[in-house]
């Protein structure tokens, strides 16, 4: 698998997570866009699930959301720090490997109602066979083993469950590395995996017949600053192995204004990548030409140009 760089520990991303809770809706246009999209592509679903995963549910963002598309069904919210746990006071790690029933009765959550837990998502504490949807919105860029989480999504899920999934690919952020490139070479990005590993490790993970698309889209800031203080406020900082670790100095700052003055704005790039796959053998196609997966969706696709504000960071 070529991952570019593998991000760090998962304590280390939930710590991170926890600092940005308080800012994360302000701040999550981005998530909330690509979720969007991430939900259009549920029309493709033949089943009417009756538990549900929203993995990497940060604030809970998008549970109501689910809850209106399927309001027979139970929603659950996992994140490494969500910010609507249920049980705020229990340790994260103490609901591993517990099964459905348990962690039901523990969070104490009626039918229908969304509920939240934190949880490492490369061990997931549900029981094989829990639900019937998954559903992950950008989570897999702060995965350091992308293919231990698929094998745990496969797992929980029942046979003919789908899992939906978004994430980014290795053009994301490609116009800030280029900045970062004139001043160092210490790494400045994590976690961007090409589409055609994740269609491979989805297979070897269990799931029949995966479909990927990709799709650069644009996103247009008022300055380099203004991104750096977006990324901050989404807990999407460098947690990469082989970092530059320290806080940035005056002229680094300076150096790096000066790197991206060209344009009066500075827009930057998302390769968004979307996949779906199903638990089991389905008659589907899979790979399709040599060795590109792909399929046509003509809803999903287009560029996204946003205008986003922001302060200096700090």
């Amino acid at each position: 698998m070529s991952t570019l760089i593998q991000p760090g520990p998962m304590a280390l991303v939930r710590r991170h997570f926890q600092k940005a809770e308080a800012g994360f809706d302000a701040h999550a246009a981005v998530f909330e866009s690509v979720g969007e999209r991430l939900r259009e592509r549920l029309d493709l679903l033949a089943i009417e699930p009756q538990r549900v995963l929203d993995l990497g549910c940060r604030s809970g963002y998008q549970l109501e959301e689910l809850q209106r598309r399927y309001p027979q069904a139970q929603i659950v919210g996992a994140d490494p720090a969500p910010g609507q746990t249920v049980a705020r006071g229990e340790s994260w790690s103490r609901w591993l490997r517990r099964p459905w029933t348990s962690v039901r009765t523990s969070l104490q959550a009626p039918a229908n109602t969304p509920c939240t837990l934190a949880c490492d998502p490369h061990a997931l504490p549900f029981a094989d066979g829990s639900f019937d949807l998954v559903v992950s919105n950008l989570l897999l860029p702060w995965c350091h083993s992308p293919h231990r989480v698929f094998e745990e999504v496969a797992r929980i899920l029942t046979n003919g469950g789908a899992f939906f999934f978004t994430s980014a690919g290795p053009d994301t952020l490609l116009e800030y590395r280029a900045a970062w490139a004139t001043i160092d070479s210490h790494l400045h990005g994590f976690g961007l995996i090409d589409m055609h590993d994740l269609g491979d490790t989805l297979m070897a993970s269990g799931f029949a017949a995966p479909v990927l698309d990709r799709d650069n889209l644009r996103v247009d800031y008022p300055s380099i600053r203004a991104l750096q203080n977006e990324l901050r406020e989404l807990g999407a900082v460098n947690i990469a192995n082989g970092r530059r670790y320290g806080l940035m100095s005056p002229s680094v700052r300076q150096a790096l204004d000066s790197a991206a003055a060209d344009d009066e704005r500075f827009a930057v790039t998302l390769e968004l990548v979307q996949g779906h796959g199903w638990k089991g053998e389905l008659a589907l196609p899979g790979r399709r030409t040599g060795d590109e997966y792909r399929v046509s969706a003509d809803s999903l696709r287009g560029s996204w140009d946003r205008t986003r504000g922001g302060a200096p960071e700090e």
